[in-house]
């Protein structure tokens, strides 16, 4: 009867170890929350949903894209507009903006994370690092390459968008 309590107890055990690591569990492989404990916190695990992107939604910057651009823009009022785009893939800070009104002298500074790209477009999302006198939020921008090499960027803020076409410096 001992024996038999034992056989039973040892089988109940694997079978909930089965369940746990080969059915759903799956913390070996990585597919749940990281529970570890990110640098610099106070100790307390920190859980991050695991990354859903499709494979196929993983976009790279296309090398056309890649440098320096500068321009006077016009639209709607006079800006100096200064654009740098490096390599990466979405979700990444892939370019570094600033934009400069020639008429009150306010400078705005965004890093702007890749949302989607194509080989002739990139959707970017900005967040604002500095400038001077500042006062746009942190909006979305597009940059379209255009047939002669140029680009159009496109920066959506609330006095309006600013459109320019910048060129490789």
């Amino acid at each position: 009867m001992l024996r038999l309590a034992v056989i039973v107890s040892v089988a109940i055990v694997v079978v909930v170890f089965a369940i746990t690591v080969f059915a759903g569990g799956g913390w070996w492989r990585g597919d749940s929350a990281d529970s570890s404990v990110a640098s610099g916190s106070t100790g307390t695990p920190a859980l991050r949903p695991a990354d859903t992107t499709p494979v196929a939604a993983v976009w790279a910057v296309p090398k056309v894209f890649l440098g320096e651009w500068k321009v006077i823009a016009a639209d709607p009022v006079s800006f100096d507009v200064s654009l740098t785009i490096r390599s990466g893939k979405n979700a990444e800070e892939v370019a570094f903006s600033s934009y400069t009104d020639s008429v009150s002298g306010a400078r705005c500074e965004r890093a702007e994370r890749l949302v989607a790209a194509t080989e002739t477009e990139l959707t970017l999302a900005a967040r604002l690092t500095g400038g001077l006198r500042c006062a746009d939020p942190a909006t979305s921008s597009t940059v379209e390459l255009r047939p002669d090499g140029s680009i159009t960027y496109v920066v959506d803020r609330p006095g309006g968008a600013i459109t320019s076409t910048l060129r490789k410096s």
